[in-house]
């Protein structure tokens, strides 16, 4: 980066507008800020920080930044023209300052502003506007972050030394960061995790094998060796011992196979032996019985005989009286058939005589006392003359019925039409009634619409109020919780000071307690007739006693290092401070003064503004829809009273026509049937006449279906008795006794069946060969037989089991081993990737004994970065202090487990020693920090 103009505007002790010209400045390639106290040299460097970043060096805040001195209305204002590799840059920033109102009395505070412009070709381009975002952006512009800027860039008075007393780690940070070199240090992560990655994969693949080891001692039932489990199986993969000690195990187990199967085969052929002879006894013995068996069968029957007599008997009788069932049924059924009809015959002569008692309908009296009935009854001839009057009668009448519904049709219709002009009417009167409320409506509406228009055009404003009230609110509230968290950092800070002033004043205590005993530890090193390192004598009659609280040198490294971490630990809560003062200036200015209760409460307010405003959208947009719809209304109203005049004339004239045509029916009907009649009982007498020729049409089918059925049971009659006759039998009683029932005459037969099937068997068991060849006296005992079979199969079957076992141990074993080498093979790559893997690890990150410098890659990078900067700091240190220091970097580290690489010593060129930078004085340490920084 290099700067070229600085323009500050009522900033720090600068009242009026004063310009740096950096480029004339940098002609000579180094220049000097110099004046009395006061002057403002550290306040131009304050301007460069506070353009870049925004903030300042020290403990200073960045609200108390504006001239005292310059007008109370003059704004604060800080330029900065500066340019990065080939790229130019104009930043503007301004600081939060207080400046009277305009208007009336009181202050006003004005927030903090920045602007970035691009300079292209003449032109410019805007960047940001906003002083956060700016701030960023020139963090990644410059690689450095605010405080290392100020660390690195621009130390201000009292910490030069800061970089120069820094551990390794820490200016491994810095240089990292300045040079962009960070992917050496994502090479060492990668490395490691991936080294990590292998050594989990090799891990698996050793388990792998170790359990495949453990299931196959397992099986065999042996014992894992000792030295085929834990951590030495990786060095006895390559010499075989593995696949050997398994080779071993699972011959050992073929050869039990081969002697579980060799007795396996005995047991088989003793079993089979026991077998046949237990298989012939037993045939033996079962002919025995089967032939004892059929004899004692045949005797039963023999004695059982009578029964099949009287079986076969009823038998026969039941298949001749089957033969006359049907004619038997058929006349059954003929009789039944004569039954029911004779029975509905008298049904139906004693509902006609209800009928003609009983009927008060004129028609249907005239009919029934014309009819030609005879004392005893009705008969066929009086039924269907009868049923021809009623016809005729029924005929008439339907005749006339049209008419009677058309003016029953006419008279409905005359009341739907003196309806519907009430209907008509009434509507009328309401569309009037709604006609003379719209204006009233409309107006009281478009009242309604500029009251929610001028509401809901507020909504917009209102979101971008609501939205920077929120980022304020948010910002008042993390700024309380930043000034509490403030409180315990600065506590912090001031412990971490007072140990280190603590841990200073113990080292340069026991430095100075050394100092005065070092005669005393010279004379430690005393030998008799060895020179004095000091005088050269080799005498030392009286040398140098040490006292009893004499400071070795591990007490004092041991001070050193407590100094150094005390030291480390103030700088850094010195920094977290910083920067928490830094958040918080930065988040006051965003809140805009405001506290989070104030914040809350304006949010609040805007939010219940905002609801409104989107309630008043809604509501404008209901207005407009309903202004509409009145209008539509209004028309509607206008059609509706035109529609409804024209739906009453028309009712009126209906009315008028239809009761002229009902009137014109009524004195038609009344002429046809008398002057007494409705057009209801025309419907009735219809009915009644239709319901008499149903009755007089089932009575003449009655009367039929009586005279066929007398007929039919004479002729049938004659029939049954010619088949009794014909079958032996004396009557229909006699027939029916001989027929069997279904489940007698099933059990016959079945008995019949039963004895035959059993005396075939019978006699077939006797006439077996085997049978046949029987002696009585030769039978042997089964026993015996039973008890060797018995024997035999438990042999054959403990074989069996003993074999079938050693087969699956024998399975098992072959597979394991199959796959013990698969994984073996699997394992064997792994390894060896492993193996070299964490070894470049351990180089990488300075461990092992490849890495003999113990340095890190990206120290060692880095390493010579620092090289660079301190060549660039001697050239400056020469000058400065006449060649007497020379700053050079040293790879050992500071104390064990500490970084090596980046560290620092003074070698003193007039004495030849080499110091450690915690050992120079103060103006030493001025001026050795002061090279440095402007060599970095």
């Amino acid at each position: 980066m290099r700067l070229h103009h600085l323009t500050v505007t009522a900033f720090g002790p600068f009242p009026d507008t004063e310009v740096v010209d950096f480029d004339e400045l940098c002609d000579a390639g180094l220049f000097l800020l110099t004046g009395p106290t006061g002057a403002g040299k550290t306040s131009l460097l304050d301007a460069v920080c506070f353009a870049l970043y925004g903030t300042v060096p020290g403990v200073r805040g960045v609200k108390a930044l504006k001239s005292q001195h310059a007008p109370v209305d003059r704004q604060p204002e800080v330029i900065l023209d500066f340019s990065i590799a080939d790229r130019r840059f104009t930043l503007r920033r301004s600081p939060e300052w207080t400046r009277p109102k305009r208007r009336g009395e009181g202050t006003r505070t004005e927030n903090a502003a920045a602007t970035l412009i691009e300079t292209t070709s003449g032109s410019e381009h805007l960047l940001s506007s906003r002083a956060q975002e700016v701030g960023h952006l020139v963090s990644d512009l410059i690689g450095m972050r605010p405080a290392q800027f100020v660390q690195v860039a621009m130390l201000p008075q009292g910490d030069f030394q800061r970089f120069l007393r820094a551990t390794s780690q820490e200016r491994h940070d810095v240089l990292e960061h300045l040079f962009r070199s960070d992917r050496f240090s994502r090479i060492e992560d990668w490395v490691h995790d991936h080294s990590r990655k292998l050594r989990d994969r090799s891990s698996e693949g050793q388990s792998n094998v170790q359990r495949l080891l453990d299931t196959i001692a397992d099986r065999a039932e042996v014992t894992l060796p000792g030295e085929l489990s834990g951590a030495d199986l990786a060095s006895l993969t390559d010499d075989d011992r593995v696949s050997d000690w398994v080779g071993q195990v699972v011959g050992d187990v073929r050869v039990e196979h081969s002697a579980a199967a060799a007795q396996h085969a005995t047991a088989g052929e003793e079993l089979t032996k026991a077998r046949a002879e237990h298989d012939r006894v037993e045939r033996l013995v079962r002919a025995a019985a089967r032939r004892d068996q059929a004899v004692k069968t045949l005797d039963v029957l023999e004695a059982t005989a009578d029964q099949q007599s009287s079986a076969e008997a009823a038998l026969a009788d039941d298949l001749r009286a089957s033969r006359l069932l049907p004619v038997m049924d058929l006349y059954d059924g003929a009789l039944r058939a004569d039954r029911d009809a004779a029975r509905a015959r008298d049904r139906a002569q004693d509902e006609l005589s209800t009928w003609r008692a009983g009927t008060d309908a004129t028609p249907v009296r005239e009919v029934l006392e014309g009819a030609p009935v005879t004392p005893d009854g009705w008969t066929t001839s009086a039924l269907s003359s009868t049923l021809e009057s009623a016809r005729s009668r029924a005929a008439q009448l339907d005749a006339l019925k049209p008419r009677a519904e058309a003016l029953e049709a006419g008279r409905r219709r005359l009341a739907e039409l003196d309806r519907a002009l009430g209907r008509a009417r009434d509507a009328r009167h309401e569309a009037l009634t709604k006609r003379e409320a719209l204006p009233a409506r409309e107006a009281e509406a478009a009242a309604r619409l500029e009251s929610a228009s001028r509401a809901a055009n507020r909504q917009e404003s209102l979101t971008l109020q609501l939205t920077s009230a929120r980022l304020q609110l948010s910002a008042a509230e993390q700024r309380t919780a930043a000034e509490q968290r403030l409180v315990g950092l600065r506590d912090h800070a001031r412990d971490t000071r007072d140990r280190a002033a603590d841990a200073r004043a113990l080292m340069q205590d026991l430095q100075e307690r050394r100092l005065a005993g070092i005669a005393a530890e010279l004379a430690g090193r005393l030998e008799p007739g060895e020179a004095c390192l000091v005088c050269g004598g080799t005498e030392h009659p009286h040398p140098a006693r040490p006292a009893a609280d004499a400071v070795t040198d591990a007490d004092q490294a041991l001070a050193t290092a407590a100094f150094d971490a005390a030291q480390d630990d103030h700088l850094t809560a010195s920094a977290a401070v910083s920067e928490c003062e830094s958040l918080i200036e930065s988040l006051r200015t965003q809140a805009g003064g405001l506290d989070p209760v104030s914040a809350a409460a304006a949010v609040a307010d805007l939010s219940a503004q905002l609801e409104d405003s989107r309630t008043a959208e809604h509501t404008r947009a209901e207005t407009e829809k309903e202004l509409e719809t009145l209008a539509a209304e209004r028309d509607q109203m206008l059609e509706c009273l035109s529609r409804l005049d024209n739906e009453i004339a028309a009712l009126t004239e209906g009315i008028r026509s239809q009761d002229e045509s009902v009137l014109e029916i009524s004195r038609e009907l009344e002429a046809a049937l008398g002057a007494g009649f409705d057009e209801t009982s025309l419907g009735r007498l219809a009915d009644e006449l239709r319901r008499l020729v149903a009755l007089l049409t089932d009575a003449q089918s009655a009367f039929s279906a009586s005279l066929f059925a007398a007929e039919r049971v004479t002729e049938l009659r004659l029939q049954v008795d010619e088949a009794l006759a014909a079958h032996g039998f004396t009557d229909i009683d006699h027939a029916r006794r001989a027929s069997l029932e279904a489940a007698k005459r099933a059990r016959l037969e079945e008995l019949l069946q039963e004895r035959a099937e059993t005396s075939a068997r019978a006699r077939a068991v006797l006439d077996d060969p085997e049978v046949v060849a029987l002696d009585a006296d030769a039978v042997p005992g089964l026993a015996p037989a039973v008890s060797a079979l018995a024997a035999a199969t438990d042999r054959a079957t403990e074989c069996a089991r003993s074999l079938h076992l050693q087969e699956q141990t024998l399975r098992s074993l072959e597979a394991l081993q199959v796959r013990l080498k698969q994984a073996l093979d699997d394992w064997a790559p792994l390894r060896e990737n492993y193996v070299r893997a964490e070894s470049m690890s351990k180089l990488v990150r300075g461990m092992g004994t490849d890495n003999q410098l113990q340095m890190r890659l990206s120290a060692y990078v880095l390493a010579t970065r620092l090289d660079q900067v301190v060549d660039a700091a001697n050239e400056r240190l020469a000058h400065m202090r006449d060649q007497r220091y020379l700053l050079q970097r040293t790879g050992r580290a500071a104390r064990k487990g500490a970084q090596a690489g980046l560290g620092l010593e003074m070698v003193d060129q007039w004495t030849g020693d080499v110091r450690d930078p915690l050992t120079l004085s103060g103006g030493e340490t001025f001026v050795v920090s002061l090279a440095l920084a402007m060599g970095l």
